[in-house]
């Protein structure tokens, strides 16, 4: 079924980030850290998802560690800063594999990561394996005729789950024996039925790795149906941030 207060919120955030109003920051901080931003990349500060998804990973030194859809780089940089041997950043938007080097550079950490304009896999070797793929995936679930406009939209929406399936129909060629995938995502706000489908379908078992719940003030966003009908009598709506763990049967 699709999630239409997902796609609620999902717009609404889009239309935020995009107010010539409010123009974006260059710089941020986030897990007590300095970050460059360049233009038409997600902002990470935006929301807890990204902050909290890029702590939750488990980095592990020597391991070969696949940021996917990195955006600024935050997982990459602090992958390669707990010794991890090999770090990849990927990302279909060109900003954004700039962004994430950059980001690299200032941490001191770009002789560990390599950053490319990818869509999903196709930057790599057919060969190239990792112990390690993560994704903050863009888990609000787009209708599926709906056309991206800026590249920033790829980091939000996903229309009709595409970029979901094809990830897992990708990704096992991509992982050492053993390997874990890790993806960020949301209960509430994604289709977590259609992910672990596409997971599934893909010959990848998934649990839920580690999940927090947040309470966002209603009035902050437009005032839909959906948005009413998910509002408490206290005008809190609870949302939360998921992180799934995969390994292939």
């Amino acid at each position: 079924m699709f999630n239409e207060l997902g796609y609620e919120l999902g717009s609404w955030t889009l239309s935020r980030i995009e107010d010539p109003d409010t123009p974006l920051q260059s710089t941020f901080s986030l897990l007590e850290m300095e970050w460059d931003l360049l233009p038409e990349v997600f902002p990470p500060y935006t929301d807890p998802g990204p902050g909290l998804f890029a702590s939750w990973v488990p980095y592990v030194a020597g391991q070969r560690f696949l940021e996917m859809g990195c955006g600024a780089g935050v997982s990459a940089v602090l992958a390669a800063q707990a010794g991890c041997s090999q770090v990849v950043a990927l990302d279909i938007n060109p900003a954004a594999a700039k962004n994430a080097a950059r980001n690299a550079e200032r941490h001191g950490v770009d002789d560990r990561v390599t950053a490319a304009t990818s869509d999903l896999f196709e930057a790599l070797e057919p060969t190239e394996t990792f112990d390690v793929i993560f994704w903050n995936s863009p888990f609000i679930e787009a209708p599926e005729d709906r056309q991206y406009g800026k590249h920033i939209e790829r980091a939000v929406l996903d229309p009709g789950y595409g970029l979901q399936r094809r990830f897992f129909r990708d990704a096992g060629a991509h992982l050492v024996d053993g390997g874990k995938v890790y993806l960020g995502t949301s209960e509430v706000m994604g289709n977590p039925e259609k992910m672990l489908r596409a997971a599934t379908d893909a010959g990848f078992e998934g649990r839920v790795y580690r999940s927090a719940a947040v309470d966002l003030p209603a009035a902050d966003f437009d005032q839909s149906a959906a948005v009413r009908a998910n509002t408490n009598e206290h005008g809190m709506m609870g949302m939360d941030f998921t992180m799934y763990e995969f390994d292939l049967r």
